[in-house]
């Protein structure tokens, strides 16, 4: 593709608003030819100003073009979960409603489904999520994301005091929901000789400065100061504070749309309400992230 054609290209891009606090969506741009420098800065400032930017119309990417666009927001890493690759691409991970577990049952289940950020259990946990559509229903099985920094601004001032210096303690899955966890995640909890590691229940994004919310309920043994069933509650309670609808988007896929979430300043969660005869594929690409404070 030549400079120029690039630029006519990138030219037609629009980014627009879904909603006052979050959300937006980017049309007339092919993420299957080289994006100059001034638009990926673009698309790049709109994930973060946004918390989650959603680009239409790439159903025609190959896995390399997808990594390729991936690559635009920073390094990948691998996804913990290895089970499920694309092949002879190791960095992009399915998520599949066919995934069966280890004793044949459905991998995910919707009763497990939290509000969550990925990876805490990581060091450096990954600053984007990105989720491409492959295969969808005809309805349902949206992706919700909620706005933590906004819903943290929105906080009483008691709550924020209370948590603000409190530390998450992060596992595969925490012991509180073992009993209805996925057997093969379990198994590799009790045999992991990882410690835990502990994160700040409320984290600084690292280009803004600004707070926000940031756990994953069942990867949290414990909060400060709280058994692993105590934390269970109160991060059901926070969530319940934060998950309020003016801070949430819900993205109903169309096939070939790019889902990318800014990890530091947000939650999301898979939605199960559609009719599970019908597939629900994604694509995900996680992108390397600093050490949360």
């Amino acid at each position: 593709m030549s400079a120029a054609a690039s630029r006519i290209a990138t030219q037609s891009m629009k980014i627009e608003k879904v909603k006052e606090h979050i959300g937006a969506i980017v049309t007339g741009i092919d993420l299957a030819h080289p994006i100059d420098g001034a638009t990926r800065k673009k698309l790049y400032d709109a994930a973060v100003e946004n918390v989650v930017l959603v680009i239409r119309g790439q159903e025609h990417l190959t896995p390399g073009q997808l990594q390729a666009a991936g690559e635009m927001f920073g390094e990948l890493m691998e996804d913990q979960n290895r089970r499920y690759l694309v092949d002879g691409f190791p960095l992009i991970s399915v998520l599949d409603n066919r995934h069966l577990d280890s004793k044949g049952q459905p991998a995910k289940v919707g009763a497990n489904a939290t509000w969550h950020t990925d990876h805490t259990n990581q060091e450096l946990p990954p600053k984007f999520t990105m989720l491409y559509a492959v295969a969808v229903p005809d309805k349902g099985g949206a992706t919700s994301v909620c706005n933590a920094r906004a819903a943290y601004e929105a906080l009483p001032d008691d709550l924020k005091l209370k948590i603000a210096d409190a530390k998450t303690e992060n596992t595969l899955i925490s012991s509180a929901r073992m009993k209805t966890g996925n057997p093969d995640i379990v198994k590799a909890q009790l045999e992991s000789t990882k410690p835990p590691t502990v994160h700040p229940l409320v984290r600084t994004h690292p280009e803004t400065g600004t707070k926000a919310v940031w756990f994953h309920k069942a990867k949290t043994e414990t909060v400060t100061g709280m058994s692993p069933e105590e934390t269970q509650d109160f991060l059901q309670d926070l969530t319940d504070r934060i998950t309020q609808p003016q801070f949430c988007y819900a993205h109903e896929y169309r096939k070939g749309d790019l889902l990318i979430i800014d990890d530091r300043a947000s939650l999301h969660k898979a939605g199960f309400d559609y009719d599970h005869n019908q597939h629900r594929r994604l694509y995900r690409m996680l992108v390397r992230g600093d050490r949360p404070y």
